[in-house]
């Protein structure tokens, strides 16, 4: 059971001027920020922070165990951390998503920090949503959020994806998926657009699908309207190949992901999208459409080497680096994979590359890819960039949130 009461919140005091970060935008304390910090107040308690004039600065989740120690919920001194607050802030929530098309059936509703819960995840798929809880403050008021999120959207299940390593920061153990209320079928039927998607609740990556590419998809799938090939690297379910489908139907796609679950719920994409992938070969190729079990950078280097060449390349890995520690192998890493993509990009072709990597930011993932490029011996004009997209924002004072890049490039 959370701080919901009417009791007056511990208050803790900051150091000088330490206050000033949260006044202009981010936020986010850690634990040298503070004077001092009570070991005696539980993990997730909402707590008030002052400055070390004793001024009232913000309200929020405390976890002293992590030095990342507290998280703003709110700037009003007047406003509680009660039931109330959690379904003012879905609602808020809410109405932003309500500015996408009636012809999109899945997207996030809560994005965390952006919107002004944070260490919390909701995704929604149709009449379903599934949540993630990152933070000791969110999980200790796991109840009070489950019930405005039935206030509120009136959902026929909702699933807690609790199958996360970020929770251990946390103190929290990460465990398994489970039921918060209702039921939740194995897969989803979600749409954008023409498009057609089942997502897996329960096992798929992330919360089931990546609702972060959806502006980029629709992108490729305009601009591919004349392209005749297609490669999906790091495919999962097939989604930058069947949005570029629906406006090409004879377009030529291969998807290459190390996972074979991912590559066969591609093929049920496939088919509930009416694009025939027959039966013919061990891998069930057909002439148009082929799925690759494999290594991306080995594919790649193999296509290389074959001639291969395709109108559009889509590079969408995993995180390369999910903290600063790993920003050198990752910068690596990227400068490779884009080295092989650009090898296989058709003249006159598109190369979209993108790093979800919260440990690189926009410029050194760009220069990452130029270097790439350079070792291919492409040049390129950079058509487009993008950013986060409607249901995931961002608030102004916090860039460590704008984990998405994704760069759109011509190659000659």
């Amino acid at each position: 059971m959370g701080d919901i009461s009417g009791e007056t919140y511990p208050a803790l005091r900051l150091r000088s001027g330490r206050e000033y970060s949260v006044l202009t935008g981010h936020p986010w304390l850690f634990s040298g920020a503070f004077a001092n910090l009570p070991a005696d107040i539980p993990a997730g308690a909402v707590v008030d922070v002052v400055s070390s004039q004793g001024q009232w600065v913000a309200r929020g989740h405390l976890n002293a165990r992590n030095s990342l120690a507290f998280r703003v919920l709110t700037l009003n001194q007047d406003e509680r951390i009660d039931d109330a607050f959690y379904v003012r802030r879905i609602e808020r929530a809410l109405k932003l998503r309500r500015l996408l098309p009636e012809d999109i059936t899945a997207y996030r509703l809560v994005h965390a920090e952006a919107d002004y819960l944070p260490g919390l995840i909701v995704d929604r798929y149709d009449r379903w949503l599934v949540a993630q809880f990152h933070t000791a403050g969110v999980e200790r008021q796991r109840a009070e959020i489950t019930a405005a999120l039935q206030q509120v959207l009136a959902p026929e299940g909702m699933l807690a994806r609790d199958d996360i390593r970020v929770r251990e920061r946390e103190g929290l153990a990460a465990g398994e998926a489970s039921l918060l209320a209702g039921s939740m079928p194995e897969t989803i039927e979600v749409s954008e657009g023409a498009v057609r998607y089942l997502v897996d609740p329960w096992h798929g990556q992330k919360t089931g699908f990546f609702l972060d590419q959806r502006d980029k998809r629709a992108t490729i799938g305009e601009l591919a309207r004349r392209a005749t090939s297609l490669l999906n690297c790091f495919s999962y379910s097939g989604g930058f190949a069947l949005a570029d489908l629906v406006h090409n139907p004879s377009l030529r796609t291969v998807n290459v992901d190390a996972s074979t679950a991912a590559l066969e719920l591609a093929k049920r994409n496939y088919a509930l999208n009416g694009h025939e992938i027959g039966a013919a070969g061990e891998a069930g190729e057909t002439d148009q459409h082929q799925f690759v079990v494999g290594d991306v950078n080995r594919y790649l280097q193999s296509a290389a080497q074959a001639g291969k060449t395709f109108d559009v390349v889509i590079l969408d890995p995993p995180a390369f680096a999910k903290n600063l520690g790993m920003k050198e192998r990752a910068l690596r890493g990227y400068e490779t994979l884009n080295t092989h993509g650009a090898r296989v990009v058709a003249p006159d072709g598109l190369l979209l590359t993108c790093s979800c990597s919260g440990g690189v930011d926009l410029a050194e993932f760009e220069n990452a890819v130029r270097q790439g490029l350079r070792i291919a011996h492409r040049s390129a004009q950079l058509i487009a960039s993008f950013g986060p997209s409607l249901d995931h924002p961002s608030l102004p004072g916090f860039p460590e949130d704008r984990y998405l890049k994704a760069l759109l490039f011509r190659l000659d």
